[in-house]
């Protein structure tokens, strides 16, 4: 039989390893997205570690009226999240989605910002240009 000192312990390691477990699977989550009937409909939403660093999960949305594009993680070709702001560009067929936001000093649950879509391939040789189009996104960050 364990002694009560042996079990005090046991139990302090035991608890001890149950916060760092459940601190390491802490996590940050934001989203971001127009308004809802605006074309083109953006919405953009991922979760990092509490340490930062990487995305843990992703996921985006553009509609565009006609085409619905479903972006995943393995579609985000930059991110960065920090105190002053997010910027997150995907790329998926030929779309390219580019959210910036940024906190307002005054009222840390404001974050809002801006998007910018990118259909189609630019081609010098024909002229042909890129559809671009710019807006506002106002995002939630827990």
């Amino acid at each position: 039989m364990l002694s009560g000192v042996i079990v005090k312990k046991l139990f302090i390691v035991g608890t001890a390893l149950a916060l760092l477990t459940a601190q390491a699977h802490a996590s940050a989550g934001f989203s971001c997205e127009t308004a809802e009937k605006e074309i083109p409909r953006v919405v953009v939403a991922g979760a990092t570690p509490r340490s930062g660093g990487a995305l843990i999960n992703f996921g985006a949305v553009l509609e565009t009226g006609d085409r619905k594009i479903e972006f995943k993680q393995s579609d985000v070709k930059g991110f960065t999240w920090n105190a002053k702001g997010i910027h997150v560009r995907v790329m998926a067929q030929d779309a390219v989605v580019k959210v910036t936001a940024r906190r307002n000093p005054k009222d840390e649950d404001d974050w809002s910002g801006t998007y910018e879509v990118t259909q189609g391939v630019a081609d010098k040789k024909s002229k042909v240009k890129a559809n671009v189009i710019r807006g506002k996104v106002k995002c939630f960050v827990e």
